[in-house]
């Protein structure tokens, strides 16, 4: 479709009023049907009361709820059983070329498009004719119109939808306005339909800053739903030869008789928070999850999400590493037992760690703000290739090196227990990188007992994926219940898991929480003649 019929297609009105014609009017003027004063008055309606509004709603939303899962049942019968592998949840790592088939996973595993009812996928980056090849799309040989595949990326990441505007990309940190945004967005909306078919939806988070770096998978199949989340962008880099993480589950379709009395988990709301944050239409997941439909009552792990912007009083706890300090407070530690505890960290970015205080700040939110003072040493440990250890590593580990990064300006002036933190990656898969962002809040001194819990997902080690704690403001943050302390300086969109220690282990596939981790522990220490080349 070339630039005019673009704009052609963008003119067309929703709505086409019907004119009667000169004798379709006359025979109209002449009908014998009586005029509006022979007509009997209508009964004035009487107002409905609020008791018989909420029964109305309430109607509705059970006819609703039964229709959709009668839709979702019939189609669990007239397709072939695709059966639930994870239902009880799952940790894989990515199967790389020099890893077996325990514990890892390749993402066409997880996805079956004949099978396929819908599909909402999230990343920062995708490489979509190779990717897209895993859906029944118009550029695959089973196309089906049925299934509804909605793709959501970062707009500054996504050639394709400049080239369908016929837009010049922004150089480096420059952002489109609004208003450039929005045509560059319906561009590529009807750019995308046009290529790979009318059941493809595109769409993009705005916004003025930061990255939408998210990574999720939300696959409906007959009679269950599956949630991927995971550190990989959607590229053969990543999916295929580095190493990343997967939290995988699969969630059954709730029966008429069990949704009567479900209860929606917070898993569960929090995953329709972050989709609505993204600006996923809500046409698209609402019908999948609204509260009936499925069931998320098993899942084991918390969401931790982060959104763009400063979060306060009552939102202050929603997102990043506030939101990661109340679940570790909440749901994994209790106040009255808290050990000495210290963190492995292994991030494909590394922010400014000049600021010390980010630093304690997130060891503070690690530890649920329960461990007040975290020691220098060695409360922090940071897996992170030096130079050597890109120079060592595969073809594909090494052209995978440039998503790997550090903000770090001037590692020499760093304070000296900051230089001490570092230590090399060596994967067991010997010459890949990663990809991943994983914490384990571990015992001081038992680096290999079980940890107290693992975080996965896409949250680099930054001020922009976790946001940076302050006080409060507002003085009636005591009285109110706020908590002390707001986010501020948060300008990602990310998603990851956090896991209970004692399920780590049953959501593998052997007995030893340390297939979780992708590389060589303990980790070599850098020693000082590296740093002249970080």
């Amino acid at each position: 479709m070339d630039e005019q019929e673009m704009e052609e297609r963008n003119r067309e009105p929703a709505f086409v009023p019907v004119t009667l014609s000169s004798g379709t009017q006359k025979r109209a003027a002449t009908s014998s049907e009586p005029n509006d004063a022979d007509r009997p008055k209508k009964k004035p309606k009487l107002e409905e009361t609020k008791e018989e509004k909420r029964k109305r709603r309430a109607a509705k939303l059970a006819a609703d709820l039964r229709k959709t899962n009668q839709d979702i049942m019939s189609k669990a019968l007239n397709r072939a059983h695709l059966p639930m592998i994870y239902r009880g949840g799952a940790l894989r790592l990515t199967r790389t070329p020099g890893r077996d088939r325990v514990n890892t996973v390749r993402l066409e595993e997880l996805i079956h498009p004949n099978e396929l009812e819908a599909a909402f996928v999230f990343a920062f980056c995708i490489a979509g004719p190779v990717f897209f090849q895993n859906f029944p799309l118009k550029t695959t040989s089973n196309h089906r119109l049925d299934c509804q595949v909605v793709v959501g990326t970062d707009l500054y990441m996504d050639q394709d939808a400049f080239i369908f505007s016929k837009t010049q990309r922004p150089e480096g940190q420059k952002r489109l306005s609004k208003e450039d945004f929005e045509r560059v967005e319906r561009a590529s909306h009807l750019g995308y339909k046009d290529l790979y078919g009318e059941n493809f939806h595109a769409f993009h988070p705005y916004m003025s800053s930061g990255c939408a770096h998210s990574k999720i998978l939300i696959l409906v199949y007959p009679g269950f739903m599956r949630l991927v989340i995971t550190s990989a962008n959607l590229l053969n880099s990543d999916t295929e030869y580095g190493d990343n993480h997967y939290y995988i589950q699969d969630f059954p379709a709730l029966s008429l008789e069990a949704a009567r009395s479900y209860e929606k988990p917070q898993l569960q709301t929090d995953l329709c928070a972050h989709l609505q944050d993204l600006g996923c239409p809500k046409e698209f997941w609402r019908p999948y999850l609204k509260k009936h439909v499925f069931d998320f009552s098993e899942a084991k792990v918390h969401l931790v999400t982060s959104k763009p912007g400063s979060h306060s009083k009552e939102n202050s706890e929603a997102y990043g590493q506030l939101r990661l300090r109340s679940i570790v407070r909440d749901h994994i530690l209790s106040d009255d037992n808290v050990p000495k505890m210290e963190f492995e960290v292994c991030v494909g970015s590394v922010g400014r760690l000049e600021n010390e205080t980010f630093v304690k700040n997130m060891l503070e939110s690690c530890s649920g703000g329960l461990q007040k003072h975290v020691e220098r040493q060695p409360a922090l440990k940071m897996v992170f290739p030096t130079l050597s250890d890109v120079k060592e590593c595969n073809i594909h580990g090494q052209l995978a090196s440039s998503n790997i990064g550090s903000h770090i300006q001037d590692f020499s002036a760093l304070p000296n227990a900051m230089k001490e933190i570092f230590y090399h990656y060596k994967s067991k898969d010997l010459g890949c990188l990663f990809h991943m962002k994983l914490i384990l809040a571990l015992r001081a001194g038992h680096p290999k007992e079980l940890p107290l819990y693992a975080y996965v997902g896409s949250h680099n080690f930054s001020k922009s994926a976790w946001g940076s704690a302050v006080p409060q403001k507002d003085k009636r943050a005591k009285k109110e219940g706020w908590g002390e302390l707001r986010l501020e300086g948060m300008t990602n969109f990310e998603c990851g898991v956090v896991v209970p220690g004692e399920w780590v282990v049953p959501m593998l596939e052997t007995g030893e929480w340390e297939e979780l981790v992708p590389y060589v522990r303990p980790s070599p220490e850098n020693i000082p003649t590296w740093r002249t080349s970080f």
